[in-house]
């Protein structure tokens, strides 16, 4: 279940006071979905979990401490990055919505931290001040340099926060216990922690009914098995017999015989036997055959029939155990040897997601607030061009040296506006070879007359429709670009 409007609202209304003017510590990622901020105010600390697990989806402060990975997960560097040191300015709600944005003051750069609880499609996005996306914990509908626009709107929201507005104020001396201070935090933080370890009973017997179903097949399997060949090496139990009469008429036999007929001494009736023989080859050869598989048959009894004891014993213990298991007893005697090994059973916000995948290029945001993505390596120059550039994008690379391919987002049928064509421009020279001459031609064109040339060094293109452009580099204008950047 997870948080409601209602409760949310609730929620912000008690943490606010505390986070609102505090400075942020440090951040973790104990779990895939989860993240805590430790804030420090005047006089108080406190600690913001988000799950964004969509069963569990919530945002309050908690008083547990969470074990943590040995290595953050790249999200968390990267919030730790930008907004560790950075002091909380405002705190909001979106209207009618379950997401929350978060003002961060670092230095002299503004971010948003949108917190989005809704449902399947909980996360949590760095944006910067102009609302363009930097990061996102799980994969987004938006991508990296898109403006954030919320569900429920079409146009972006304003720089103000739109609700629930909470600014810098001299935060509220709580004494007490946590469940004192803050009686909405820990009743969610008790409520939350039995639905999980509720979910965490329910997985581990889940598993445990669906690995021994599975030990229990693969046991019958092989005794199936071991029965089956056993049978069949049965058949050979006389051979023995037939053999010591074969050779008692050797001299009677000849190569190219199919069968032979002859009396059964070894029966008091002296019944007559038909044995069957193979024509290619001699009689005694075909004598041998006959003791090599009564040979088989004392082998089976040797080393099968230990082996059938040993599998219906554990295919009874298996059958007990279902059996319990489906009564809801987890019995203490499930372990490697009865059934496959268990793997650690997941806590519900460690289920596998897909994150955000790294960005193989950088973000710049032009003067007009049009994003412009520049490659890092020749492999990332392919994959931006080739992948991550669409036909009508503008496409730019220094004429005739080596540097990053660099695409400016547009529209079908958009034309680049000249003041962002000379940030795309600066960009291109400054991450050449050029950059130590400052200046140069840069060539650009729309991403379609773009072709990968065949056979050659990733980054490597054929381009047609090409216009040029001369960029002298300009430290003012650098500094802009360097400001908004991801």
């Amino acid at each position: 279940m997870a948080i409601n409007l209602v409760d949310l609202e609730a929620v912000l209304a008690e943490i606010q006071p505390t986070l609102i003017g505090g400075w942020i510590q440090k951040i973790h990622q104990p779990q895939t979905m989860a993240l805590t901020l430790d804030v420090r105010s005047p006089g108080t600390s406190a600690m913001l979990y988000i799950c964004t697990e969509p069963r569990f989806s919530r945002l309050h402060l908690t008083s547990k401490k969470y074990p943590n990975p040995p290595t953050p997960p790249p999200y968390c560097q990267y919030l730790r990055s930008h907004l560790e040191g950075g002091r909380i300015e405002e705190m909001s709600q979106e209207p009618g919505d379950r997401i929350v944005y978060v003002k961060i003051a670092k230095g002299e750069k503004s971010y948003f931290l949108v917190i989005a609880l809704i449902g399947n499609r909980a996360n949590v996005l760095l944006l910067n001040k102009d609302r363009m996306l930097l990061r996102s914990l799980k994969e987004s509908r938006f991508q990296i340099g898109e403006r954030f626009v919320p569900p429920t709107k079409k146009s972006p929201p304003q720089p103000e926060p739109p609700s629930r507005v909470g600014k810098i104020a001299e935060p509220p001396q709580r004494k007490g216990t946590f469940s004192e201070k803050y009686p909405v935090s820990a009743a969610w933080e008790i409520i939350y922690e039995k639905k999980e370890k509720d979910e965490n009973q329910k997985l581990l017997h889940d598993q445990h009914l669906t690995q021994t179903r599975k030990a229990l097949k693969g046991a019958k399997g092989k005794l199936r098995a071991f029965q089956e060949d056993f049978k069949k090496a049965e058949r050979y139990c006389e051979f023995a017999r037939y053999g010591e009469l074969l050779k008692s008429i050797l001299h009677d036999m000849h190569k190219g015989q199919e069968t032979v007929t002859l009396t059964d001494y070894y029966d008091p009736a002296l019944p007559t036997l038909t044995l069957h023989l193979d024509p290619s080859k001699d009689p005694v050869r075909n004598m041998e055959d006959y003791f090599r598989k009564y040979k088989k048959y004392l082998g089976a009894q040797k080393h099968l029939l230990p082996r059938i004891d040993t599998q219906q014993k554990k295919v009874a213990q298996l059958e007990e155990q279902l059996t319990q298991i489906e009564q809801g007893i987890i019995s203490s005697a499930y372990s490697p040897k009865t059934a496959k090994k268990l793997q650690p059973l997941p806590t519900p916000h460690s289920s596998k997601v897909r994150q955000a995948p790294a960005q193989n290029y950088r973000t710049y945001i032009s003067a007009d607030g049009i994003s412009i993505l520049v490659g890092k390596t020749a492999k990332d120059n392919d994959h931006l061009t080739f992948k991550v550039g669409k036909p009508d994008d503008l496409w730019l690379h220094a004429r005739g040296t080596p540097g990053s391919h660099v695409i400016v987002r547009l529209e079908k049928g958009q034309t680049a506006p000249h003041e962002t064509l000379k940030d795309a421009a600066t960009l291109t020279l400054w991450f050449s070879d050029l950059r130590k001459s400052g200046k140069g031609e840069v060539i650009y064109t729309l991403r379609k007359f773009v072709k990968k040339a065949k056979g050659q060094k990733p980054g490597t293109v054929t381009v047609t429709r090409d216009k040029s452009l001369w960029i002298e580099l300009k430290d003012e204008r650098l500094e802009r670009l360097k400001g908004i950047h991801s």
